[in-house]
């Protein structure tokens, strides 16, 4: 038993020392994830850098054995609790991408990863229940008493299981691969049909089948009542004759926060080839108060998410595709990212695109970067606000009008926004000619957003929740993009410190470090 032990901490070791360095190494991505999980965002950047010090400070109590049965206390009741808060998110209906190892392995939550929690709460259980006397061989003393061939053995052994984790991560790579490459050879000989009918439409995904209904399967129907009162059936979608793409979504949803905004874009370039309609759960109170903003001409109330099961959508965003004729034509997709693909694909699938997605196209001055995020095209409308600034007076987007203003999407806790920070302020002392005013809207705790922006000059907007960066496309700081002085989008968006630079006109930043 005494080995057992032995094996049992140094694994949960390796597992909390990976977790840990993996978020102290992307604090940015661990507040989101909090976030997405229900922290409040004013607490979730100190409770990031806390949970990655407590996983460090864990595997490296598991280790000595002065320490190692604490270590498994403290292991076991923080796994207890990720795997509560992912049980409760799941049953809401509700999948936050997991950052749980950083930038290192980011997907949605799931059952797999709820089995995965109790799994490693069930070996720190072992070490707690079994070890509170004695948890276990020494490491140190275990090596140091080990013979000369031994310890040769031991390091082979590590060294082949090493060597077979790289080759199996290695195949599971080239088989994702090659099953793309496989979708792309069926999507393409269903395009070209010896018999000339249009086949269904499926995403790359249904080539490789994950949950939701068969693909081929009658659609269930269905009768909802839109956010305007009005009844609307799944036959009704489908009486114009085109394939129906079903949004699964909610007013909470953080991926749908980010997706949605692209919905309007989509009904406005692909209404001829496609109909799209956003399912939302929650109440209509809810859905009045979150979800109008996108402008989205198709929102279904699904109060119960009732419609949602039958489809088998088991969380949001999710998004399924149904053929002119009643039938399932793809498995349901999950995540903001993989709808936006699916969508791509779907639309490249069945006509190639030509020309600027961004339509009209830009005046020459303007660089155009991040092309594909655009959601709103140039010409178009900027969408409308109203938010506060550092002395707590509303500021409405008509108060911006007469001249250009550029947007920029902040927060005080974003190093690449600490480091354009005093070439804003060199910008702002000496503007280009023709230079639109700056416009920061900042999210995040509004005390760090007044402390390190009141030496700027240029107005900026209190925006806690990140509500009007996904309006136009973006879910990341820095972020900019150009209003004309008639309230118009007058370029692409810009993600990202080289992008923003560009569009400012700001020198290069030195490399972070």
């Amino acid at each position: 038993m005494g080995v057992v032990l032995l094996i049992a901490r140094l694994f949960l070791a390796l597992i909390f020392g990976v977790a840990g360095l993996a978020k102290a190494a992307d604090p940015a991505g661990s507040r989101e994830a909090l976030i997405s999980f229900g922290v409040p965002e004013r607490l979730a950047p100190l409770m990031a850098r806390a949970l990655a010090f407590a996983e460090i400070i864990i595997a490296l109590a598991l280790i000595p054995l002065n320490f190692a049965w604490w270590g498994a206390v403290a292991a076991l009741a923080l796994l207890m609790i990720f795997t509560a808060v992912i049980g409760t998110n799941l049953a809401r209906g509700e999948s936050p991408d997991c950052r749980c190892f950083g930038q290192l392995y980011s997907e949605p939550v799931s059952w797999t990863t709820f089995a995965r929690n109790l799994t490693l709460a069930a070996i720190a259980g072992l070490v707690v229940i079994q070890g509170r006397n004695n948890p276990g061989l020494s490491a140190v003393k275990w090596l140091t008493d080990m013979r000369a061939m031994e310890l040769i053995n031991l390091v082979i052994g590590v060294s082949v299981i090493g060597l077979l984790a790289a080759i199996s991560i290695f195949l599971s790579r080239m088989l994702k691969q090659q099953a793309e490459l496989l979708g792309s050879m069926q999507a393409i000989k269903a395009a070209l049909n010896e018999d000339g009918e249009p086949a269904p439409a499926e995403p790359k995904e249904a080539a490789l089948p994950t949950e939701g209904l068969p693909v081929g399967a009658n659609a269930p129907k269905f009768s909802l009542a839109t956010i305007a009162g009005e009844k609307m059936s799944l036959d009704d979608l489908l009486k114009d004759g085109k394939s129906v793409l079903l949004l699964f979504a909610g007013p909470n949803c953080w991926g749908c926060k980010i997706l949605l905004p692209m919905v309007r874009a989509w009904e406005s370039d692909y209404s001829d080839r496609l109909t799209i309609a956003v399912l939302s759960n929650g109440s209509i109170e809810d859905n009045r108060n979150r979800m109008v903003k996108y402008e989205i001409g198709l929102l279904l109330l699904d109060a119960d998410s009732a419609v949602a099961d039958d489809y088998q959508a088991k969380w949001t965003p999710a998004a399924v595709l149904i053929h002119p004729d009643g039938r399932i034509a793809s498995q349901n997709t999950y995540g903001d990212n993989a709808i936006r693909e699916m969508v791509r694909d779907l639309i490249a699938s069945d006509q190639a695109q030509t020309g600027s997605p961004n339509g009209n196209g830009a005046k020459p001055l303007i660089p155009q970067v991040a092309l594909r995020h655009s959601v709103r095209k140039i010409g178009e409308p900027a969408p409308r606000f109203s938010l506060p600034d550092l002395s707590g007076k509303m500021i409405d987007a008509e108060q911006l009008l007469g001249s250009p203003s550029l947007l920029i999407f902040w927060h005080p806790h974003c190093e690449f926004c600490q480091a354009m920070f005093d070439d804003l302020k060199d910008w702002e002392e000496s503007p280009p000619s023709g230079a639109p005013k700056l416009v920061l809207i900042a999210s995040g705790e509004p005390d760090a957003i007044r402390a390190l922006n009141k030496d700027l000059k240029s107005l900026t907007l209190l925006d806690p929740s990140f509500e009007i960066g996904p309006l136009v496309g973006t879910k990341y700081t820095p972020s900019a993009i150009l209003i004309d002085g008639e309230g118009r989008i007058a370029s692409s968006l810009a993600m990202g410190d080289h992008n923003v630079r560009a569009l400012v006109g700001l020198p290069k930043a030195e490399a972070l470090v």
